[in-house]
């Protein structure tokens, strides 16, 4: 490795590794040259680039492809889809043993076996970028929720039975409560007998008109939590703590905001606004706009966990931890999708089952085949690793979702 940044090192490495292997294949496959006017600065046989004598397809000296070009453009085309996705066979040879055999592709590339299988961060990136085009058109988010539906006579009988159900189970309960929980009973069927008898329906005018004045007394809630200089008269929601914020009902808890920089409370405002407004739909969007990124940085801190734990094995450095890395969150971007095409089958239960199984086994092998530990040590470096990533990414979870609202205006 160079003194230079390792996580640059390996990047660098792998996408001079991808060009060597796309030049083998691509003058590997028959192509149909076509006359042209330009010709090559050099004889006949060296390297049009740098001169070298040629002695097969692909330079020695300065890895260039001894192909001209040439051809017709779908050739050009199919060139740069096999550059994206390795359509030559190495994606075909990858993905089996990517998911069905963990730590087999680790093991070869970090052992030198490189030509037959997709470079680590090509693989990721071609994993996310499926990953996400299929969500994308699996969620669509919210947002588009119809207005709520009025209760109909039927509904308003089976909650009325549910109230006397309810009266008779709090006979058991102590005095005080029961008296409590009665009272509220006693509220919820008068409200039920005043629909009843109104005729049920809400005219859909009138829903709209109490949604949006909802809607407005929850944002000017959060403004008025978030920026208290801009509303100077106004009083405390509640007496007992002045930081719980009253929103239609149930409270919010702000804290202690004046640290925070007013722009950027602003700009959190202006975002909830916008999220309350839509419905969720500004939230959801920025959430997947800002989600590959936050995985991506994600990368380097696995790899960096992983290097923590093994900080006594010699001859083990960050670029090896960095590959296993990128090689698990491409299994689990790709487990992620056939996962989700296998539950239309067997429910989203057995799937997250199987996801949690099967993720956890490739930890295990990742650590038996690979980094060569013991039974016992790999299982309790699997736990480990599971319990300190859960942090990390419900941390990142956070992070998104301030982000998210940030970003939401």
């Amino acid at each position: 490795m160079s003194g230079g940044d390792t996580i640059t090192d390996a990047v660098i490495g792998g996408a001079a590794e991808d060009a060597v292997g796309d030049a083998i294949s691509a003058s590997k496959r028959k192509k149909t040259q076509h006359f042209s006017m330009f010709k090559s600065p050099t004889a006949a046989g060296d390297c049009s680039n740098c001169g070298t004598h040629l002695s097969g397809p692909v330079c020695h000296s300065c890895g260039q492809t001894s192909d001209t070009f040439h051809r017709p453009i779908w050739d050009l085309f199919m060139d740069v889809v096999d550059g994206l996705l390795g359509l030559e066979g190495r994606l075909w040879r990858t993905l089996p043993a990517l998911m069905f055999r963990p730590g087999a592709v680790t093991k070869s590339y970090l052992t030198g076996q490189r030509a037959r299988y997709v470079m680590p961060f090509r693989l990721y990136l071609t994993a996310s970028v499926l990953f996400f085009l299929a969500f994308s058109l699996v969620n669509s988010g919210g947002g588009d929720s119809e207005g709520a539906v009025g209760l109909d006579e039927a509904t308003i009988a089976a909650q009325q039975v549910g109230i006397e159900r309810a009266r008779e189970d709090l006979q058991n309960l102590p005095p005080e409560l029961r008296d409590r929980v009665m009272e509220q009973l006693d509220n919820t069927e008068a409200n039920l007998e005043a629909l009843e008898n109104t005729g049920d329906l809400v005219p859909e005018e009138v829903r709209e008109l109490q949604q949006q004045q909802t809607r407005n007394e929850m944002k000017l809630s959060i403004r008025q939590a978030l920026l208290p200089e801009d509303y100077p008269e106004e009083e405390p929601a509640t007496d007992e703590d002045p930081d719980l914020v009253d929103m239609d009902g149930w409270t919010m808890s702000v804290g202690d905001v004046s640290g925070v920089p007013y722009w950027m409370r602003h700009r959190l405002a202006d975002g909830a606004d916008r999220i309350i407004d839509t419905q969720g739909e500004a939230l959801w969007t920025a959430m997947k706009t800002w989600a590959p990124r936050l995985l991506f940085a994600l990368l380097p801190i696995y790899a960096l966990l992983l290097a923590v734990t093994h900080f006594y094995k010699k001859g083990l450095f960050f670029y090896d931890h960095l590959v296993v890395s990128l090689h698990f969150h491409a299994f689990i971007f790709f487990q992620f999708i056939l996962l989700g095409v296998i539950s239309l089958a067997i429910g989203p239960g057995w799937a997250i089952l199987a996801f949690m199984l099967w993720s956890n086994y490739y930890l295990y092998r990742i650590h038996r085949s690979v980094y060569e530990h013991g039974r016992i040590s790999s299982v309790l470096r699997t736990l480990f690793m599971d319990f300190v990533y859960m942090f990390v990414l419900s941390f990142g979870l956070l992070i998104l979702l301030f982000i998210g609202v940030l970003t939401a205006a």
